[in-house]
């Protein structure tokens, strides 16, 4: 019987040159002869689809990771589809757009621009992300238990988290008065800069805030900050900030600038001190919702976690070229040294 099919399929599929009717017939012979290959395309399409939005390379080892310690396995159980924005905020929303066509069954992401380009691309995919702002103010949740919209995840921010890093920076650098600011006007729209500027005021300590749209004006703004006074330099939370921290690191150190910065990565890079959650623990986290998800809990339905501990990070080289000594109380402190 299946000698007869596969010279029926080969005689008919050979003869027949129309595009139609040899497509459709190499189909039903691929049906009924069980073509592996069929069968692969097939397996492929039922499994569930992750809709990664990165904002420069598509890589999330570490939330990869979680997914496989929770059996969500890439090629095997779920599929991932990302879409990147090319290192520009501007590109997340058509990059999310481009998800929801798809379409996914869950966009996962690792900031809060890119919750809301996701939010604003699609109303009824589920979104799961680190945000880094009060996501009820920003209109993503209606509370943190219960989001009721189409978006949850993990935050990583509180307004108490920038007191307390200016509060550090002042106690590095003795007689510290001006701090100057870098900030991306791009996403304005979170808190950040009006918590520094409050936070600041109740420490007495003067901020002037330099704007950094693109890479390029790093240097000049680091030409003006020293040129101005300041005596430090506060970064920000930014994606654009994130990618540049060695250049940022640099810069601080040639201007001779201690530095305060909200990731770890900036220690590893030259910079003075961070403060911050544990941003690949909120990374492996996020698996756990997308897992939940996958399962058929709805986003709004998940509570958004907010941070309970969080880490001083100290780099003891740059402190000792800037010519600084780490007070005894930073050094118990902290939680990790760079030698």
């Amino acid at each position: 019987m299946q000698l007869s099919l596969f010279l029926w399929c080969r005689h008919h599929c050979a003869r027949d040159q129309s595009h139609r009717a040899t497509t459709s017939k190499a189909i039903v012979c691929a049906i009924a002869l069980g073509s592996p290959t069929l069968a692969l395309a097939q397996s492929a399409a039922s499994l569930p689809k992750v809709g990664l939005l990165a904002w420069d390379v598509c890589d999330a080892p570490v939330l990869i990771a979680g997914l496989k310690e929770l059996g969500r396995i890439p090629g095997e159980t779920i599929t991932i589809e990302c879409r990147s924005a090319g290192g520009r905020d501007e590109g997340l929303f058509p990059a999310a757009v481009e998800l929801a066509r798809i379409p996914v069954d869950v966009i996962v992401s690792n900031s809060q621009p890119a919750g809301h380009a996701a939010m604003k691309a699609t109303k009824t995919i589920p979104i799961v992300t680190i945000i880094s702002g009060n996501p009820v103010a920003a209109g993503l949740a209606q509370s943190l238990a219960r989001p009721v919209h189409n978006l949850t995840g993990i935050s990583y921010y509180v307004t108490e988290l920038t007191s307390k890093r200016l509060e550090l920076l002042k106690e590095m650098v003795p007689g510290l008065s001006t701090i100057g600011v870098l900030a991306n006007p791009k996403v304005s729209y979170l808190p950040f800069e009006e918590d520094t500027k409050r936070a600041a005021t109740s420490l007495g300590v003067a901020v002037i805030i330099f704007q950094v749209r693109e890479p390029s004006d790093l240097d000049e703004a680091f030409h003006q900050m020293k040129a101005q006074g300041a005596q430090a330099v506060f970064v920000l939370p930014d994606l654009m900030l994130a990618h540049e921290a060695k250049h940022i690191a640099d810069l601080a150190l040639a201007e001779r600038l201690p530095m305060m910065a909200w990731g770890g990565w900036y220690t590893e890079v030259g910079g003075l001190m961070a403060y911050s959650a544990d941003y690949s623990r909120l990374s492996r986290r996020l698996a756990v919702y997308v897992d939940r998800v996958l399962k058929g809990t709805k986003p709004g339905d998940l509570p958004i976690e907010q941070p309970v501990r969080f880490e001083l990070s100290l780099n003891q080289r740059t402190a000792r070229s800037l010519g600084l000594t780490i007070p005894p109380a930073l050094l118990t402190l902290a939680d990790r040294i760079v030698e």
